[in-house]
């Protein structure tokens, strides 16, 4: 266990997070590992990478230790220890008065990585809402989620939405006798690419194939309400968060979903925020989103100047590889690795310096803002 003296040092300056992954309950984890600069990375059910998190992950038909999806660090002992433990020893200065007073020590989002495999594909789901979270889960937070495409592969496909007004009986039909294909085709069928970024609001009925790499930014929860389980090491009764189908169908919408607000809203188009001598600050989020999490790109040729912020950034490097420099000097990362910045460290805003001949990008991930 790391001493309050140890914990106190790693404040000087931002912190790269140590690696942090686990079995799942589908096939996937080449892109990921090549995406995170694994040597020889293969499709092995590692499928998922918890960069930013202080929260449990429950995978269904695996086992769920009570530390499984925190974030670690490395301290420079060698010793490896939970981010939590800093965010308890020292709220203030990594959180703010603000953000503990409505999320305690909590980082208050969750941002992970997940690699779908050869053969293999992401489950027709659905998140609950914060409401529903807060009536029937005992939880603040629902699943409110945004996905980055890191990478893809041939015939990359998802499901998002449906083409017309399907109703619950006729879903639940179709997931009593699973049948997919049926549930699919009345799903819009895209093609994701890299670099495309969406926003999935919570109810939204949506499925990933395989091919989908995805730095994914989210409320934070594992709160997945599965329609699918043939073929999956859980059964019906472990898919539906503990509440019963009749209460978690109620979570999901039935509804056409409009085409136009799928691909006006759903898929975000870039907004260049700021341009300085080459370098970039993209947005892609709607103000919808601030209550739950935020992120944004930041494209850098040379250096660049964050924005001051009202509490930590989670950096992951997307592409390239450089530095976060500030008064401590510089912390080098590169493509696939994370750095938290304190919020004592973020709130003036630091720079990002590209080390490479390659444009660097960095994906900044935000806590979320209260509206009151």
């Amino acid at each position: 266990m790391a001493s309050t003296d140890e914990l106190k040092a790693l404040l000087g300056a931002p912190i790269p997070m140590a690696r942090n992954t686990y079995l799942h309950f589908y096939n996937g984890g080449k892109l990921r590992g090549e995406f995170v600069g694994d040597v020889d990375p293969t499709d092995d059910y590692y499928s998922e990478e918890w960069f930013f998190s202080t929260n449990r992950a429950i995978t269904p038909g695996r086992d769920n230790p009570p530390d499984k999806g925190f974030s670690r660090m490395t301290l420079p002992s060698g010793e490896t220890v939970l981010l939590s433990a800093l965010l308890e020893a020292f709220p203030d200065e990594t959180l703010g008065s603000a953000h503990v007073a409505r999320h305690g020590t909590k980082l208050g989002l969750l941002m992970k990585m997940f690699d779908v495999g050869e053969g293999a594909h992401i489950p027709v789901h659905w998140h609950p809402s914060p409401e529903f979270a807060a009536k029937h889960l005992g939880s603040p937070y629902g699943k409110n989620e945004s996905w980055i495409l890191a990478a893809t592969r041939p015939g990359v496909e998802a499901w998002v939405g449906f083409t017309e007004d399907v109703g619950e009986k006729k879903f639940r039909r179709w997931m009593d006798e699973q049948d997919i294909a049926a549930m699919r085709a009345h799903m819009y069928r895209i093609e994701p690419k890299p670099g495309d970024v969406t926003f999935i609001r919570t109810g939204i009925v949506h499925s990933l194939g395989e091919g989908c790499c995805v730095l994914e930014p989210q409320e934070p929860s594992d709160w997945n309400i599965l329609a699918e389980w043939e073929g999956y090491p859980y059964g019906k009764e472990d898919a539906h968060c503990g509440v019963g189908w009749d209460l978690a169908l109620t979570a999901a919408e039935f509804t056409k979903l409009d085409k136009d607000y799928l691909y006006d809203y759903i898929l975000r188009k870039p907004t260049v925020d700021r341009t300085e001598d080459g370098n970039e600050q993209v947005e892609y989020l709607p103000d919808e989103a601030r209550p739950y999490f935020w992120h944004n790109r930041y494209r850098v040729r040379t250096t660049m100047k964050t924005e001051p912020t009202h509490g930590y950034v989670g950096l992951i490097a997307h592409y390239g590889r450089g530095a976060v420099r500030g008064p401590w000097g510089d912390v080098a990362f590169r493509r696939g690795q994370g750095v938290f910045v304190p919020r004592c460290l973020a709130q003036d805003g630091f720079e990002l310096v590209n080390n490479g001949d390659d444009m660097f990008e960095v994906i900044c991930s935000y806590p979320p803002v209260s509206s009151t």
